[in-house]
């Protein structure tokens, strides 16, 4: 049984070599990560959930952590299928899939096209259609034109985070999404800048959760209520006094908020 965290593994994924990390045994649960992060922003909930009868599976996306960097295929379409291969390598089906912020979207398209590998869904910090242009992203490749894409992204970075934040989190965060790539960052942000799968998620068909944060400025309160009146059957949890990163700012919370849906899912196998 493998247990830690910081033990990576590969796997080659349409013709790409993905890092992963798998800790647990039981039901499985796929975290996916969010813009420019990688799969060690997931690390506590694995841990604490390999402990509970869950196999954990965190996956770095193509570009980022210790995964490799093609030269394309940075789409939501593709990071999702890129997910699928690599689920179907290491015979993991189906999962529930956990998706924050960019991996939220990844998340969404996953349950659509690939019900079969789909046990229920879970979408931390994300968004169905940022109509507003609120994604910090989106202002950090903006900026990135007249600035330069270090600047833009110093410039815009704190306001992923509640004003309590502790600085220590901040700086984990900032050194492991400053480690991606910028061309893959940017990439990225011109692929999803008009992501929108509203008029898809009523075809949502599994169990889903959707955990928003109260200080998010990125994706905000409204949008995970908006997700949540979307899909059918949706349930909706907000934690307080957090921003964009739950699993890092408020970890204890976040794991509470997934602990049952997850121990539901695996007890009865359905909603």
């Amino acid at each position: 049984m493998k247990t830690d965290i910081a033990t990576v593994d590969r796997v080659e994924a349409n013709g790409v070599r993905l890092a992963y990390t798998q800790c647990g045994e039981g039901a499985d649960v796929v975290f996916l990560h969010g813009w420019m992060c990688n799969r060690a922003f997931w690390q506590r909930q694995c841990r604490e959930l390999a402990g509970r009868n869950f196999r954990c599976t965190a996956v770095d996306f193509r570009g980022h952590g210790d995964s490799e960097a093609p030269d394309g295929g940075y789409t939501i379409q593709q990071l999702a299928g890129d997910v699928s291969a690599m689920m179907a390598a290491l015979g993991i089906e189906p999962a529930v899939i956990v998706g924050h912020s960019m991996g939220g979207m990844v998340a969404q398209h996953f349950c659509l096209e690939r019900p079969d590998q789909t046990a229920a869904l879970v979408l931390v910090a994300t968004i169905a259609f940022d109509r507003e242009d609120r994604l910090i992203s989106k202002r950090i490749a903006a900026g990135a034109t007249r600035m330069g894409f270090a600047r833009a992204f110093d410039r815009h970075f704190d306001a992923w985070f509640a004003p309590g934040a502790p600085q220590s989190v901040r700086g984990w965060v900032k050194r492991r999404m400053r480690s991606t790539p910028d061309e893959v960052g940017l990439k990225l942000v011109g692929a999803y800048g008009r992501f929108d799968l509203t008029s898809r998620l009523g075809g949502i068909q599994r169990p889903t959760l959707v955990v928003g944060t109260r200080s998010d400025d990125s994706a905000p309160p409204a949008q995970s209520r908006r997700l949540a009146e979307l899909i059918p059957g949706a349930r909706l949890a907000l934690i307080e006094d957090c921003g964009h990163f739950p699993m890092l700012e408020k970890p204890e919370s976040m794991t509470r908020t997934l602990l049952p849906f997850l121990e539901a899912r695996a007890g009865s196998g359905e909603d």
